[in-house]
């Protein structure tokens, strides 16, 4: 622990802050646009030709970002605003070379990258911390979100009421957005906002934004943004709460407990309540978590435990502000533990709070609460409390506190409880070029007194064709995530049927480096060569595990892609493992030892533009003291705008010598997506696992019959592969009504 402040004190005193503040400012001082007052009702169809969208003052000169950054767009994009008391507008046009654009669903959020489109970019608090994403495809599908900085991707998850409507000419397109200002978190009186837009030219390959943003950042890049200047500063807006009540009921039946049909119903509702003009208070009683689609079962090929993604709907908004602490293979908060029991058993929920949002321009906040029932009249409760504070520009200090207690009715249970803590600090210039990162976590367990932390620290630096990243971490062996995700502490022996728990140490560092093709005319978008270092100790320094890589991308203009990578291992396993499933009768585990081998892979995708594309990958070489031989294809075929059809499959052979056995993996997921209008969606998904011996279909009809609200038709079977025979079946419908 006395290293800990080392890098602590070095990220508080990295120099050039102040310069990084005046350069955004100098950038965004480049990249201004006004909003002026409409002064007749709005109708929003899609025509720009009313009075109020003529006289507005307009900007274009949108700039390349991907495959080139820098230059003029070839088909330019022009933008105006107008607001009222209750709306924000914003009205595009969009220059196209093709009245054929690039559609890949009529689903709300799903393939708005991949389709051609345009997207309003918001910072109303112009923080560059927190915003927002509006975004249509040239058909009028529409996709939202929540951008948070430090995070790759923008938070989908968040959904709410906002207006778009798209209109076709011959050589453009025009959108039309109307957002309500009362979903919007702004500072009253704050006349300048950071704003930017981002166009995707996909009959093109082109993506282009009105704020340049160089190659290496995301489009979505706080950092980056003009200023939308208000004719006069927006006043807040009341009102803002929805209330969304649910009715299911349904059928099942579990054939493998010869168990009769089930009828099943249930009624409950979610909250959302502005308070004050920064914060959300989402309420749930009772949640209903029926319509959310079934996980996508992989094939796991480590000695590990594999972090399936979170989908139940109340936990996904805002879920950043919990779930971002730690890094990929450590998170200290993992909201898929809420409503399991010990057995990884689902457990009834019967409600929660959470309180999200900022308190003020540089604080962020957030507080969360949920009871569930156990067995033998116990119920759990799972608090989680956290605080992200923005310091020197865009740098942040973030802590957070977890704790999860038990009850036997309503007597509190004595050392039934787990608690984590941790504090995180990050450096990020504000150019995004320099990131720096320092963290420490705890857990308390009763009677766990050492042991029970973990730290990390690292940097990167990118530019516009190198990347460099490393980390180091310290993880000791008492460390309980018992709200989160961790794999390597707990080492199951197969051999001795007992779990070994070790601490262990590690080093990961990567490195990239992108070749741009000087000839115009070159197929190639670039190349990118890269390797990857990632090296695991054990507490006594000895060497517990190495995998390694090297390898190239090669990114073309036409949107396929190649890449091959060479992958050196050592492993210094602890403890025997196997990986077939079987008895140790039939088939002994791998000794513990020593191993050292190497692989090979290759993949390649086509355009994926086009309406039949196809993905392919491979993988050969030593694996432990065998060989492994791996395959897989996906088949994607789009009809128009009516039908996607998604056929996707892997087969995954591990040969040992004997006395082991060789191991084969199947997995097979065919889907079915039928697009009756932009509001009625029907999708079939089917998956074929050996590894996990099932086959299971979920079918779901979703219809959107007015804005937020809907109506669900669900329909699951479970099969068993290894030993053929029906599991379960379900048939569930649920409604929702958004207010």
């Amino acid at each position: 622990m006395k290293y800990f402040y080392i890098p602590l004190l070095l990220a508080l005193l990295l120099p050039g802050t102040s310069n990084a503040q005046n350069a955004r400012a100098e950038h965004q001082s480049k990249y201004q646009m006004n909003t002026s007052r409409a002064q007749t009702p709005i109708l929003v169809d899609g025509d720009l030709s009313e009075p109020d969208w003529q006289t507005a003052s307009t900007t274009s000169n949108f700039s390349m970002k991907w495959p080139r950054d820098g230059g003029p767009a070839p088909y330019q994009t022009t933008v105006r605003s107008i607001y009222s008391d209750q709306f924000l507008y914003i009205g595009i046009t969009a220059i196209d070379s093709t009245p054929n654009h690039v559609i890949q669903s009529l689903k709300r959020d799903v393939g708005y990258w991949d389709s051609d489109g345009v997207a309003v970019v918001l910072d109303p608090l112009n923080n560059a911390a927190n915003g927002y994403f509006f975004g249509t495809s040239a058909n009028g599908v529409q996709t939202e979100g929540l951008i948070a900085t430090g995070t790759d991707d923008m938070d989908r998850n968040w959904d709410n009421t906002w207006w778009v409507e798209t209109k076709q000419y011959d050589t453009y397109w025009t959108a039309e957005f109307a957002i309500p200002l009362r979903i919007l978190r702004y500072k009253a009186g704050q006349n300048a906002w950071g704003i930017n837009i981002i166009r995707n030219d996909l009959g093109n390959g082109i993506y282009s934004t009105w704020s340049n943003v160089p190659f290496q950042f995301d489009g979505l890049d706080l950092g980056w943004t003009g200023l939308l200047n208000w004719e006069q500063p927006p006043r807040p807006v009341k009102g803002n709460y929805n209330i969304i009540p649910y009715l299911s009921g349904g059928v099942t039946r579990d054939y493998e407990g010869k168990n009769e049909w089930t009828p099943d119903g249930a009624a409950g509702l979610d909250a959302k309540i502005g308070i004050g003009s920064g914060l959300n208070l989402d309420v749930t009683i009772n949640p209903d978590f029926s319509q959310i689609e079934i996980d996508e079962q992989v094939v796991n090929l480590t000695r590990f435990d594999v972090q399936l993604p979170e989908k139940r709907t109340f936990f996904l908004e805002n879920a950043d502000i919990f779930g971002n602490f730690g890094i990929p293979p450590i998170r200290p908060f993992f909201s898929r533990r809420i409503g399991l029991n010990e057995d990884g058993i689902p457990a009834t929920i019967y409600g929660g709070l959470r309180l999200t949002g900022n308190i003020d321009a540089n604080t962020r906040i957030g507080a969360l609460s949920m009871q569930t029932k156990g067995e033998n009249n116990n119920t759990q409760n799972y608090s989680a409390a956290s605080f992200n504070r923005r310091v020197f520009g865009r740098s942040t200090v973030a802590g957070y506190f977890l704790n999860r207690e038990q009850f036997n009715g309503s007597e509190l249970q004595k050392n039934a409880y787990s608690r984590n803590a941790g504090l995180e600090t990050s450096y990020i210039s504000t150019d995004g070029q320099w990131q720096g990162w320092l963290t420490h976590h705890r857990s308390f367990q009763p009677g766990v007194t050492n042991k029970n932390w973990w730290s990390n620290w690292g940097g990167m630096y990118t530019n516009r064709n190198f990347n460099v990243l490393i980390d180091m971490l310290h993880m000791g062996e008492n460390y309980v995530a018992d709200l989160g995700f961790e794999t390597r502490i707990r080492n199951y022996d197969f051999l001795r049927d007992t779990v070994i728990k070790l601490g262990y140490n590690f080093l990961f560092s990567s490195s990239n480096y992108r070749i741009f093709p000087k000839k115009a005319t070159s197929k190639l978008n670039f190349i990118e060569l890269g390797a990857e270092l990632f090296q695991v100790l054990n507490p006594d320094k000895t060497l517990n595990e190495s995998s390694n890589a090297v390898g190239a991308e090669f990114n073309f203009k036409n949107t396929s892609s190649v890449s091959v990578n060479i992958n050196p291992n050592y492993a210094n396993v602890p403890v025997s493992f196997k990986f077939d499933g079987k008895p140790n009768e039939e088939c002994p585990p791998l000794p513990a030892g020593e191993y050292r081998f190497t692989n090979a892979s290759v993949e390649w995708s086509s355009d994926y533009r086009k309406r039949f594309f196809v993905g392919l990958n491979a993988q050969a070489g030593q694996f432990y003291n065998g060989e492994i031989y791996t395959g897989g294809f996906e088949l994607n075929w789009r009809f128009k705008t009516l039908m996607n059809l998604r056929l996707a499959a892997t087969y995954n052979r591990l040969a040992f010598p004997a006395p082991y056995c060789d191991v084969d993996f199947v997995n097979i997921t065919p889907r079915i997506e039928v697009f009756f209008a932009k509001n009625i969606w029907w999708t079939t998904f089917i998956q074929y696992n050996n590894q996990a011996d099932n086959f299971n279909i979920n079918s779901r009809f979703q219809w959107r019959f007015r804005p937020m609200s809907d109506l669900f038709v669900v329909y699951t079977d479970n099969y068993g592969v290894n030993i053929p025979g029906i599991k379960n079946r379900a048939l569930v419908a649920k409604v929702n009504y958004w207010f």
